[in-house]
């Protein structure tokens, strides 16, 4: 037995020396010795355990010359700054000073520490910092700034202007080392701020496919929103049967390719025609987008994979999205939780386009090594990629599910058989058929989801039904499930009018066994003997005989749902006698001159109005319990992930979850970017200095567009600022006020502009139309286009 007391000094002692020596290698002179301490103490780091006392110890050689030295001191000083923020100050100068090391990993760690520290007072420093690594050559410190900016922006939210033209500089960045990471701080810091992004459209959808992988996610995630907000909705313009056409014909199938070959790869061997197609029905810019995402269909990473076909799925017309389909079949092949991810994402998309995965059904089978929330997906998506050319193997293959020891397995697989002929309606008689042989299976189970798979379907027929269930009607015997009883009863009485002979043989059957079915086949039963006493009425004496039965054996029933259907059966089957004594009465009355007044009758029936002759349900009893009832809509077990974002974790919980935010809709009008670019108080596309609006294709339509405002401003009356807009929206007052000004007046505020933007003037003065505006917003908005296209502002 151990010595407890003499087991904690020893272990006392031990963690003595070894501080004391840590200590002595922290300020020994030797760099060998120090970097001895301090992986010591990262090492101690990584197993959780608190050495904040060696923090004076370690900021000592901050600004020791051994880069390695450095590097773990930042590490040390990044874990422990909010916890020892006064000697984390002293350091503050050292990191200032490494700002303009030589080296870039100095630079770049100095400003990762320095923008770790939670300190709110050093926050000009940090911004200082942020605003100097922007415009470092390296790449690598160039991202660590961008990293910092929402760290400046959680410390110091007052910072939030001057750090969103840190962002709008870096978005002009040509790096995409370092692009991905201003991206992530755009989406923390202004994530609204979209204007941001119109010069820089293009260019971003071009450095896509060089990014890494994250930069990758947080582009696409970005370039997504913005594309929603800026373009019409090209979504539904062709028809899932024309998607099918164009996409059966741009797959061309080589000699060494698989059978089904990726059609991304013979994307771009399209016809011309094709490509004109394309381009009227999306936008340029659009287009230009889901080519550039197009490779990245390749990728490694499964999350960007998903990404790509978020785009598709929102942003892409019905004919391309089909490009999505084996990229993400591809990612099956991973782990069963990557698979879940997938299979959800997959749902998702076949709801809406259920033509993109239509060829790959084979990849949908169940596998007997899947799991339960793997097969259940794929069920799903069996039934809803099924078409009239696939449709033979998928019933095919579920019909081998049917022959699993599985129960529940079993259960699904029929369910799945009824939502494939309901959505298939030529193949409904071979699923009812076969529907029909499973119902005298020996399994209880298979028997009740066969009767209310064919209940279901025989709904949605109701012409062809008296066969199948003159057929049930017979099996009621050898069928013992109660549940599947209670849905045989239901349809017999459904369909009573039809089974003269059928349905009152059915209730004798039922009436002996009444008090051994369960709740839902008594009720069935009830309803049952109703309709037919409301069909046949007093002339069968025989079948108002076994109704009083089995009215009188429901009666004394313990459950009290089986009560009240039997009361209110019989009140509604035989009338309520007191009720129509009542109205005998109120009758006799009226005759004689002594009814009541209606404010009477209201006050009788607490509120409620009837008629002088008393309501009785009796007279409708046929109209009420002898209706048509319409085909139940049967949904899928995943219904609601379509209304979810592809890729996010709401669609995969269903639910939405904290921070979850659905994609803006699509404009109903084309945005005009001046007008946004006016509200939102971003820079503006149009170059002030070189005289020219980004937005022209060439020069002669720039031309073009400013004779027009010449001839549209010259046949009206002009406004002090020229252009064509004032002079279309301009009151009639506010043109005569202009109108009517002194020439001096609108000389000296020529000067004024000219002052600022000569080159603007000598343009102005070259097309007549750059008098009369003191302000430089107005003037820049005289000299833009009347009509621009927003593709083009993006190049």
């Amino acid at each position: 037995m151990y010595n407890m007391d003499a087991y904690l000094k020893t272990l006392t002692s031990n963690a003595v020396k070894l501080t004391k020596k840590i200590r002595k290698n922290l300020d020994s002179k030797y760099e060998k010795e120090k970097l001895d301490g301090l992986k010591r103490l990262i090492a101690m780091i990584s197993k959780g355990r608190d050495v904040s006392e060696f923090f004076p110890d370690v900021v000592k050689n901050v600004a020791s010359t051994s880069l390695e030295v450095r590097k773990l001191v930042y590490i040390y000083i990044l874990r422990y700054a909010e916890q020892e923020q006064d000697l984390a100050l002293l350091s503050i100068n050292t990191f200032q000073k490494d700002l303009s090391d030589k080296n870039q990993l100095i630079r770049a760690m100095a400003l990762r520490v320095m923008s770790g520290i939670r300190v709110p007072v050093i926050s000009p420093i940090v911004m200082l910092g942020i605003k100097k690594c922007v415009t470092d050559l390296s790449p690598y410190v160039r991202k660590i700034a961008a990293h910092a900016i929402p760290k400046c922006y959680q410390l110091d939210p007052a910072q939030k202007d001057a750090l969103i033209d840190i962002i709008s500089t870096m978005l002009g960045d040509n790096s995409t080392f370092t692009i991905g990471s201003v991206l992530m701080a755009f989406n923390q810091v202004c994530p609204d701020r979209l204007d941001l992004i119109h010069p820089q459209f293009r260019k971003l959808c071009m450095m896509l496919g060089d990014m890494d992988e994250w930069g990758q996610i947080t582009a696409m995630d970005l370039l997504l929103r913005y594309s929603r907000t800026q373009f019409l909705n090209p979504i539904g313009k062709t028809s899932a049967l024309t998607a099918r056409a164009k996409k059966e014909k741009s797959v061309v199938k080589s000699f060494y390719s698989d059978d089904d070959s990726d059609v991304s790869h013979h994307s771009s061997n399209s016809s011309d025609s094709s490509s004109d197609d394309e381009n009227n029905s999306v936008d340029q810019d659009l287009a230009f987008l889901l080519k550039c995402a197009l490779p990245s269909l390749q990728s490694r990473n499964s999350q960007v994979v998903l990404s790509v076909a978020k785009l598709y799925t929102h942003l892409a017309p019905a004919e391309e999205s089909y490009k999505i389909g084996r990229p993400l079949i591809r990612l099956l092949r991973s782990h069963r939780e990557n698979q879940y991810v997938v299979l959800n994402n997959i749902v998702a998309i076949v709801s809406q386009r259920p033509y993109v995965f239509d060829q790959f059904y084979q990849y949908f089978f169940v596998r007997s090594t899947d799991p339960v929330f793997i097969r259940n997906l794929k069920l799903d998506i069996l039934t809803m990629i099924a078409t009239e050319s696939n449709i033979t193997f998928i019933l095919r293959e579920l019909q081998e599910y049917v022959k699993s020891s599985n129960k529940d397995f079993v259960t699904q697989a029929i369910e799945a058989i009824g939502r494939c002929a309901s959505n298939i309606p030529e193949m409904t008689e071979s699923c009812l058929g076969g529907l029909l042989k499973l119902a005298y299976s020996k399994s209880e189970s298979v028997v009740a989801e066969s009767v209310i798979a064919i209940r279901r379907l025989l709904q949605q027929r109701p012409d062809d039904s008296i066969v199948l269930i003159t057929q049930l009607a017979k099996a009621i015997d050898d069928i013992t499930e109660p549940l599947a009883r209670a849905n045989i009863f239901w349809l017999v009485g459904q369909h009573c009018s039809q089974l003269p002979t059928v349905a009152p043989d059915v209730l004798r059957k039922a009436a002996k066994s009444f008090c051994s079915e369960n709740e839902h086949g008594k009720l069935q039963i009830l309803t049952l003997g109703g309709k037919l006493v409301a069909l046949e009425g007093a002339s069968s004496k025989t079948i108002n005989l076994l109704f009083q039965y089995v009215l009188n054996m429901a009666r004394y029933d313990l459950d009290y749902n089986v009560r009240d259907r039997a009361r209110f059966l019989r009140a509604l089957v035989y009338g309520d006698q007191k009720q129509l004594a009542a109205g005998d009465q109120d009758a006799e009355a009226h005759e004689n001159g002594d009814a009541k007044e209606p404010s009477d009758h209201m006050e009788d029936m607490s509120g409620f109005e009837y008629s002088e002759k008393g309501l009785n349900l009796s007279d409708h009893v046929k109209a009420i319990l002898l209706s048509e009832k319409p085909a139940p809509i049967q949904e899928n077990p995943s219904h609601g992930r379509e209304h979810y974002t592809v890729g996010s974790m709401s669609l995969v919980l269903n639910r939405v979850v904290a921070g979850y935010e659905s994609l803006p809709e699509w404009p109903t009008v084309q945005p005009d970017p001046s007008q946004e670019l006016a509200v939102g108080g971003g820079a503006s596309r149009y170059d002030g200095q070189a005289g020219t609006y980004r937005g022209a294709q060439t020069l002669d339509k720039f031309l073009e567009s400013s004779s027009e405002e010449d001839t549209s401003s010259s046949g009206g009356e002009t406004d002090s600022d020229g252009s064509e807009e004032s002079s279309e929206e301009g009151s009639d007052e506010g043109s005569e006020e202009n109108s009517g000004g002194s020439d001096d007046d609108e000389k000296e505020e020529g000067k004024k502009g000219a002052d600022n933007h000569e080159e603007e003037e000598e343009e102005e003065e070259s097309d007549g139309s750059g008098e009369g505006s003191s302000e430089e917003e107005e003037e820049e908005e005289a000299i833009l286009p009347a009509a621009s296209k927003r593709s083009n502002g993006r190049r």
